[in-house]
């Protein structure tokens, strides 16, 4: 299992990231992450060459890899969503980066599968609340549509919970398809009005995603792969603290996961 620490836990609104480069990596080293997953406050097309190898050789210095780019705002169709797209395949060259988050209509994404693996790329998209991946069976009919071993799905239970889903039993559907486990915990609280919200948590708090059981159904079927911490909206005094202590609660989970 290679845990990684994304940068949106450390976003803010403006959006800016609230660590450079230097120091987040430096702290995902320190706490033991594996891999770091960079968002487009702190990576981009726009970064230039000479950035993309800094940034690299600060990876590689803290004996991190790079597990995965978000390509966020793709152009809906035409030539400059393909444009765009190159772009990405080659800022996750620069980045020795193997694995693309990434969405757009079941047929664009088979093609841009193909295209990818010619360069060593994977493709995958989340689970998320108003996408055609926010329900078990939209997830399916959407990853059957793709039909491509290089298009996966990036297993998000939290949106899934949102949605009523059974996030659970799912697992053993979907494990052929998944390139990532994300790690977003919520508890849902009741507000004036008899409407709730969906408040940030850590993984092991009651009233959360049963996160023990994610990682047995998954173990179950032979998962040792990436799993991402994202916990993003927390408190920024606390953030540093949520990497910490997401770390080693999911490493518990992921050893007693694999002991029963």
């Amino acid at each position: 299992m290679l845990l990684s620490l994304s940068g949106f836990l450390f976003q803010v609104k403006n959006p800016v990231e609230q660590l450079d480069f230097a120091t987040f990596c430096t702290l995902a080293s320190s706490i033991g992450y594996g891999g770091v997953e960079l968002r487009t406050t702190q990576v981009n097309p726009k970064t230039s060459k000479n950035e993309r190898k800094e940034m690299l050789d600060i990876v590689k210095s803290m004996g991190l890899v790079v597990t995965c780019l978000t390509a966020r705002n793709l152009p809906l169709e035409g030539k400059e969503r393909d444009v765009f797209f190159d772009n990405y395949l080659d800022l996750c060259n620069d980045l020795e980066c193997g694995l693309m988050k990434i969405g757009s209509d079941p047929k664009w994404c088979k093609e841009a599968a193909i295209k990818a693996e010619l360069c060593g790329v994977t493709l995958a998209r989340n689970n998320h609340v108003g996408s055609q991946l926010e329900t078990v069976n939209g997830t399916r009919n959407f990853l059957n549509t793709v039909n491509h071993h290089n298009f996966g799905l990036l297993y998000d239970c939290m949106h899934l919970a949102i949605s009523r889903e059974d996030y659970l039993n799912c697992i053993p559907e979907f494990f052929k398809f998944t390139k990532n486990i994300l790690v977003q915990s919520r508890r849902r609280v009741c507000v004036a009005g008899n409407s709730e919200e969906w408040v940030p948590a850590l993984p092991n708090e009651d009233g959360v995603q049963d996160w023990q059981n994610v990682f047995k159904q998954f173990r179950k079927q032979g998962y040792d792969g990436l799993i991402t911490v994202i916990e993003n909206s927390w408190p920024a005094d606390r953030r540093e603290e949520v990497a910490h202590k997401c770390y080693l609660i999911l490493n518990k989970m992921w050893r007693a996961a694999g002991s029963e």
